[in-house]
């Protein structure tokens, strides 16, 4: 087996590299943030979610995707549920269901709806509130990261899957339990109502909401709070790797990732803890064209983008489901617009895509304090701009000259000694960085 962990930090690659290792390969689109010659500036992972002539926050938001994937999985258990409830009322001879049977029922039918409420909207709620965006600003010519202290702490996350597997099991448990009690208390076969199992069901619903604040409460009194690092646009790494995927004894599939990193300065070959973004790409011209959208941005501002249109949202999915009518109508198809009401159905996809409208007016803004850079993002003068350094323009001068000669970034190697243009030293002393809270802000 490859050893997929090494001790030591790899030497730091440059644009235009290219490394194979562990079955994948990885290219190095920067430092520099040079241009690759994309033909589209695309973004192909929907990771913009929002931008103005200033600042582009970039990040991995809600997705219709993960909630139909549950909304699959809830169908399915229900209808097992539905199953088993048959086959037991079968078995009693199929005259009126009794008291304990339809308990039990109800109460598998509430195991799977926290199932489904649990993973499906807890667990991805409290992740995207704990993960900011990174922030873009193309005036400053700076990045902002959000980096976690380095070294593990003693208590887990609050977005800890199994952490938050297995308090909602527990939790579900002890609600099926609970109704079941509850049941046989109403009936008369219970003298007291189960007080104790509804405590401890209430109370492991409410740790998932109540540890999130206790569990940053702790961080800031161990002094272990997020910072917000300000990285110079020109230091910042971008790779895409084609990359294996390992399962037990074997390589079980193989896919593409974009991936935005902040580097250590003071640890060559090492990147700041708990920041960056790694996305899923379909492939390499479609990692290519979404590091093109960004260096765009950044280089040449917002006018020389097209935003992807959304896919999500009850407009978009009602109109989705218009397109799909129409089609079936003009071929009178009925089976395939039975088939395709049916699957929308089971994966329950209009509430996923309602739902996911409302994490994205109202669940992502949760992840960064209200007033978080705002006078960082606000507007100077174009005087003050920041301009990009002597090698990059130099270099993008001559990438530029040789695509026209029919040469491709990712063929070349090296780009700076390709070209023969010494980058600027590195300083190695760490960027500026402050407490990620309401009040900090940059000098």
């Amino acid at each position: 087996m490859f050893n997929t962990s090494p001790k030591e930090a790899l030497p730091p690659m440059r644009s235009g590299e290219r490394e194979s290792r562990a079955g994948g390969e990885q290219y190095c689109l920067s430092p520099l943030p040079l241009p690759v010659d994309s033909e589209h500036g695309v973004d192909v992972a929907h990771i913009d979610v929002g931008h103005d002539d200033v600042t582009m926050d970039i990040r991995q938001g809600a997705s219709p995707e993960s909630l139909m994937t549950a909304g699959h999985v809830a169908s399915g258990l229900s209808l097992c549920m539905i199953f088993l409830f048959l086959i037991l009322w079968a078995g009693l001879g199929g005259y009126s269901p009794g008291f304990q049977l339809m308990t039990f029922f109800g109460g598998g039918l509430y195991f799977v709806f926290l199932n489904f409420f649990i993973l499906g909207i807890i667990w991805i709620n409290t992740l995207l509130k704990r993960l900011p965006p990174i922030r873009l600003n193309r005036q400053r010519r700076e990045v902002a990261f959000v980096v976690v202290p380095p070294g593990r702490f003693w208590l887990p996350a609050p977005h800890n899957l199994w952490l938050i597997s297995t308090v909602g099991t527990a939790a579900a448990i002890l609600g099926v339990l609970g109704i079941i009690e509850i049941g046989e208390w109403l009936r008369g076969a219970r003298e007291s109502f189960p007080l104790g199992l509804t405590l401890l069901h209430l109370g492991a619903m409410a740790f998932l909401f109540v540890y999130p604040p206790i569990y940053d409460a702790i961080c800031c009194l161990f002094k272990r709070e997020r910072r917000t690092v300000l990285v110079p646009w020109e230091d910042i790494v971008a790779v895409c790797g084609f990359n294996p995927s390992l399962g037990p004894g074997a390589i079980t599939g193989f896919g593409w990732n974009f991936a935005l990193l902040p580097p250590d300065p003071e640890r060559p070959g090492y990147t700041l803890p708990g920041a960056g973004i790694i996305v899923g790409v379909g492939g390499l011209p479609g990692a290519l064209a979404q590091w093109e959208y960004i260096r765009r941005f950044m280089e040449e501002g917002a006018e020389a983008i097209t935003p992807s249109a959304k896919e999500w949202g009850l407009e978009w999915y009602d109109a989705y489901v218009a397109r799909e009518k129409a089609a079936c109508e003009r071929t009178n198809d009925r089976a395939r617009w039975r088939r395709f009401r049916r699957k929308r159905l089971w994966e329950h996809a209009r509430f996923a895509h309602w739902y996911t409208e409302y994490r994205m007016q109202h669940v992502l803004p949760k992840a960064v304090p209200k007033d978080w850079l705002a006078e960082w993002s606000k507007p100077l003068p174009k005087a003050q701009w920041a301009k990009p350094s002597a090698a990059m323009t130099e270099l993008s001068e001559q990438l530029r000259a040789a695509y026209q000669r029919g040469e491709k970034f990712t063929e070349m190697g090296d780009i700076e000694k390709r070209f023969g243009v010494t980058p600027p030293a590195s300083s190695h002393k760490a960027y500026p960085s402050f407490p990620f809270s309401v009040k900090a802000q940059p000098a």
